[in-house]
Formats: structure tokens, sequence, C-alpha cells
């Protein structure tokens, strides 16, 4: 296709995404560096399920924005899945003695702040301590933010060279993988035909896009903008086509032999 050979000025896709405000969370301290808390987090879910793809990891980067109080701020935000396989907000903030937790599920009402989960990174984590719950409001789902180096770390991470060829031939690839997850949202929840109205349309405004990943960016707000109920289930787009592609690197038939070794 040839669409993203221009690479002038920065993406602008994004930046005027709708929000969902979400309901209260449960709010923790655990004496654990920041990074350390995540990857704690990150081997629980890996107790519950196997990931999706081996490079696509149970805690996906997610857009938000925070309207709590700017001291209880988070450095670092996750969407997730519970045990049961329900969507879960993670806010990581960094404190004098550690990390601040938040755990946020859809939904309102003080029951839901009961789940097991949380019993269950106490058993992993024995510095973590119910220090009670963010208020609802004090966060909402925006779209995600697309990496802007994603072509650039999928090859890397392939063992790809950044060929002006390779990175067009991979940025087309991302660009049309995810145009099918956005095709599928809106015929499952509108119509094949609006799908397919959609697809097209993003096929034809990608042509003005002029950085790698702009056209990604375009979707995944566009899948906002028509729905907002759409927010919790498009966080892992970003990285979703990354890990289907990265899981044929070798493969015989794939994209990958398609591209220059050096």
């Amino acid at each position: 296709m040839g669409l993203f050979n221009r690479r002038g000025k920065p993406s602008r896709a994004g930046r005027t995404a709708p929000t969902a405000m979400l309901g209260s969370g449960r709010k923790l301290t655990s004496s654990l560096p920041l990074g350390a808390a995540v990857q704690c987090v990150e081997d629980l879910m890996d107790s519950y399920r196997d990931r999706a793809y081996p490079h696509l990891p149970h805690l996906v980067p997610a857009g938000h924005t925070w309207h709590g109080p700017a001291e209880e701020a988070p450095a670092t935000v996750y969407a997730s899945q519970d045990q049961a396989g329900d969507f879960l907000l993670l806010t990581f903030g960094r404190t004098g003695g550690g990390t601040l937790l938040g755990v946020f599920p859809l939904g309102s009402g003080h029951e839901r702040l009961q789940m097991p989960l949380i019993g269950n990174l106490k058993m992993r984590d024995g510095s973590l301590s119910s220090v009670g719950t963010f208020p609802e409001r004090s966060v909402a789902l925006t779209a995600p933010a697309v990496p802007r180096t994603l072509v650039e770390d999928t090859l890397t991470t392939a063992g790809f060279p950044h060929t002006p060829e390779n990175l067009a031939v991979l940025a087309d690839q991302l660009f049309t993988m995810t145009v099918t997850s956005g095709f599928q949202f809106i015929n499952h929840l509108e119509s094949e035909a609006a799908g397919r109205r959609w697809s097209a349309d993003w096929r034809q405004r990608a042509e003005e896009c002029t950085t790698l990943v702009e056209p990604i960016q375009m979707v995944v707000d566009d899948l906002a903008a028509w729905n907002t109920d759409t927010l919790p289930f498009i966080q892992d787009i970003p990285l979703r086509p990354q890990s289907i592609l990265l899981e044929a690197v070798g493969n015989q038939g794939s994209i990958w032999e398609k591209l220059e070794r050096s």
C-alpha cells in the first residue's frame, strides 16, 4: 500500500477522544517499589490464566485521566481482567514507603469492591494493606495511546532491521489488523454494513496520515468516540496485533518472509 513512507509532523490523534468515568476503587499500600508492585499483579494474573499471546502481558497500559487528589495521582495505569475475566483498571502511584495501588472494577456500589483478587494479592505481597477507597469519578478511561515506536519496537523484537521498506510493510500490516478489530466491534454492536463503511473510511483517511502509528490511533480514537462502552475493551488494541505478529516470527507463509533481513 505504501501509506506510511511520509513521517513528518507528530500525530495529533487521540487528543480529543471522549472519556468514561469509573466508579469507586479499592485503595491499598505496599512497601514494594512501583515496578515490583506491578510485577506482583502481573504474576497473580499469570496464576489465573495463560496470556492470550506470549508477548501480550496481562496488564496493558491504559488510556486515562486522573480526577482525584494530585498527591494520589498514579505514575502508571494498566487495564487488565480479574480471575473471572471482568475488566479492572489498576493504578500505581509512588509513595515515600512504596506504592499506592488502586483497583477499579466496572460498575458502582460498595459490594463490587469485595474482590477475591485483593486477598489473593495480599497472599503474594505480605506488605499489602487496605487503606480505604478511592471515591467514584477519581479516574476516567480514555482511548489508549498507541506507542510512538510501536512499529520500530516490533521489528527490533523480531530481529529485523529498520529499513524503510520493513517499516512501511509492518506499519501497513499493523494498521490492517487494527481495522479488522474495529470492524469486529462495529459489526457486533451495530451491523456488518456499518463495519464495512467505517473500514473503508479508515483506509481512505489513512492516506493522509503522516506518521507510522497515526492510522492505528485514528481507529482506536474513532471506536471510543463511536461508543464509549467500548473503552474497557479496546485498551489492548495497540499491543494485540503486535503480539500476534511476534508469535508468527519464523512461521512459513507469515508476513515476516516478506521483510528484508539486512
